[in-house]
């Protein structure tokens, strides 16, 4: 509306002065009835068609500025005063085939316009000062109220833009939050969009891990809730750490027990899902002699032991429940198979089925424990005791472990450095040392 404002004023100081006859009048009316109009049809090309706005609008503004050039005869005050008036509103949408399409519609509308009005152009020297002074100012108007606006909204994206940096990093924040009660495989496939938040779910072949505290529930009964608690944390921290180390999706805490599954939604085949299912397994049963030194120190006198069962086989796995409350699990005869193991197991022992035995056998050995009636199976089950991986066994083996009262051990050779060797062979012929010197009654 400014531009054809500032069209108007050029033309009408032409009048005044009387550069153009009254004539021109008809062109002001039309520089005040253009903007008008454009306004409504603006407001109906948004509703009927708001892809072809922009282009629209500037095909009727190049076309006016053509007709308004050739009916100011040409006149080079006016025809670079209304081209920069239009060019200045075109580069304003930054794309360069927008100021083309405005340049080409005002020559159309200029020849529109010379057919009607002539092509005799003014010289430049006829040219009233009044009209220089009027469109000169007008089109610095232009261009400076042009800057303030678009540095108004430069400033209100800026300050958009810190709002939606705001709000992601507040997003952020809540999904890493959430992503505490999911298992990180399926926090990850939700929020990188590779699994919908929807009721679905799959039939896949899983390793199912079940365990719990041997006796937990009774022996705590007389402890204090906070040392139960703090000695909870301390065991799903350590096991949460060893699962995820294996690539094992956690399913759910209950209690003092762990489920989990290897093969969704991540699996390396059901082979390489069974031998991590398996060494996870032993790195937890490892890691609970470390544990319950630790429970000593706390104050806890009764030892607490580990009981493991496993299977391999079919499960359906995905989102159970309703869309406004669901839960990723597994649901199945081998989910229900591998808790009754863990029921069957003793203490710190590993219990498996035959069809995870025959996937691991090659890189674990197992004792056979024979053919096992179940609570909850209807057919009687081949079960296997997990001994250790093959390549600890024998002159082979890495890990030393010796427990009984007063006395633990625990030494991974693995993990011992090179330079921590002499170390740790002097600590224990010194220990040594000072036992034979003990007088023990």
């Amino acid at each position: 509306m400014l531009a054809y404002i500032v069209a108007g004023c050029v033309f009408a100081a032409g009048i005044f002065s009387g550069f153009y006859d009254k004539t021109a009048i008809g062109i002001i009316l039309f520089a005040v009835i253009i903007p008008v109009a454009l306004r409504f049809l603006q407001e109906w090309l948004e509703y009927k068609f708001p892809t072809h706005v922009v282009t629209t609008l500037l095909l009727i503004d190049g076309f006016a500025a053509g007709f308004a050039i050739a009916a100011g005869s040409f006149s080079i005050v006016p025809t670079m005063t209304i081209l920069g008036l239009l060019l200045t509103a075109a580069m304003a949408f930054g794309q360069l085939y927008v100021i083309a399409l405005a340049a080409f519609t005002a020559m159309f509308g200029s020849l529109v316009g010379g057919f009607l009005f002539g092509f005799d152009p003014i010289p430049y020297n006829g040219t009233p000062a009044s009209m220089v002074v009027v469109a000169i100012g007008g089109f610095t108007i232009y261009v400076g109220l042009c800057a303030y606006y678009i540095r108004q909204q430069a400033e209100s994206l800026i300050v958009a833009k810190n709002q939606i940096k705001e709000q992601q990093e507040q997003a952020i924040q809540v999904s890493r939050q959430l992503a505490k009660y999911l298992a990180p495989q399926v926090w990850e496939s939700i929020f990188s969009g590779k699994r919908a938040a929807k009721i679905q779910n799959n039939r896949k072949k899983l390793s199912v891990f079940f365990s719990d505290i041997k006796d937990f529930t009774v022996m705590t009964d007389e402890m204090s809730p906070d040392l139960v608690t703090e000695m909870l944390a301390l065991y799903f921290d350590q096991m949460t750490k060893i699962a995820l180390k294996y690539g094992g999706t956690i399913d759910k805490f209950i209690g003092d027990a762990i489920l989990i599954f290897f093969g969704d939604p991540v699996t390396q085949g059901a082979k390489q899902d069974a031998i991590a299912c398996v060494s996870m397994a032993i790195d937890m049963r490892k890691a609970m002699q470390v544990l319950r030194q630790k429970w000593v120190s706390m104050g806890v006198e009764k030892a607490l032991h580990i009981r493991m069962g496993i299977t391999t086989g079919y499960c359906h796995v995905g989102n159970f429940g309703c869309e406004s409350r669901m839960d990723y699990t597994i649901i199945g005869r081998d989910a229900n198979l591998a808790s009754r193991l863990q029921n069957a197991a003793e203490v710190d022992e590993i219990l498996i089925s035959n069809d995870t035995y025959m996937l691991v056998r090659d890189k674990i050995m197992c004792r056979e424990k024979g053919v096992v009636r179940l609570k909850g199976i209807g057919e009687p089950v081949q079960v296997w005791q997990v001994v250790d991986f093959r390549s600890d066994v024998g002159e082979h083996q890495t890990w030393i472990e010796h427990e009984l009262d007063g006395f633990a051990m625990l030494m991974d050779i693995n993990k011992v450095k090179n330079y921590d060797k002499e170390r740790i062979v002097k600590a224990l012929e010194a220990a040594a040392q000072r036992l034979r010197n003990k007088r023990i009654v």
